[in-house]
């Protein structure tokens, strides 16, 4: 079984990543206050939470073929997600803002069913696209997206 991440903007954008590597990361961030005369120190735990996510893989510099199509989770009212060219997804990434009102980017992991095994809302944080020597038809990228907790 193979693990699909799949990108949505909430809207018509439905992009299916060529992804090596999917990885979440949970910041907490505890407050350690010292006390004089080597006493032990006051932890305090207020439950902040940072999660973040990465995502490594590969795109083509051009949409291979004219447009390749794979079926993922139901969002919107479709199952059909294009695998996007570097252009596509740059696109995506410079002009795609979060916002929960109107525009919510998600991060969907999925089994190959139409059903998500796990769903994060997104902001964009970074994007890196690098282009090595005798690979020039793909690009290798990394993006990071500071998310909500799973949905």
């Amino acid at each position: 079984m193979a693990l699909q991440v799949c990108l949505y903007d909430g809207g018509s954008i439905r992009y299916a990543l060529k992804a090596d590597s999917f990885s979440i990361n949970y910041v907490k961030t505890p407050i350690q206050t010292p006390l004089p005369q080597g006493a032990d120190p006051v932890v305090l735990d207020f439950g902040h939470l940072r999660p973040t996510i990465t995502i490594s893989g590969l795109v083509d510099t051009t949409a291979p073929g004219s447009v390749e199509n794979v079926s993922g989770p139901n969002k919107g009212s479709s199952t059909t997600y294009t695998v996007p060219s570097k252009a596509l997804l740059e696109d995506f990434v410079t002009t795609k803002f979060y916002d929960s009102s109107s525009q919510i980017i998600q991060i969907m992991l999925s089994d190959g069913s139409s059903s998500a095994v796990a769903t994060y809302d997104a902001a964009i944080s970074q994007a890196r696209f690098d282009l090595a020597p005798a690979t020039e038809d793909r690009f290798s990228f990394t993006l990071v997206l500071l998310t909500k907790k799973r949905a």
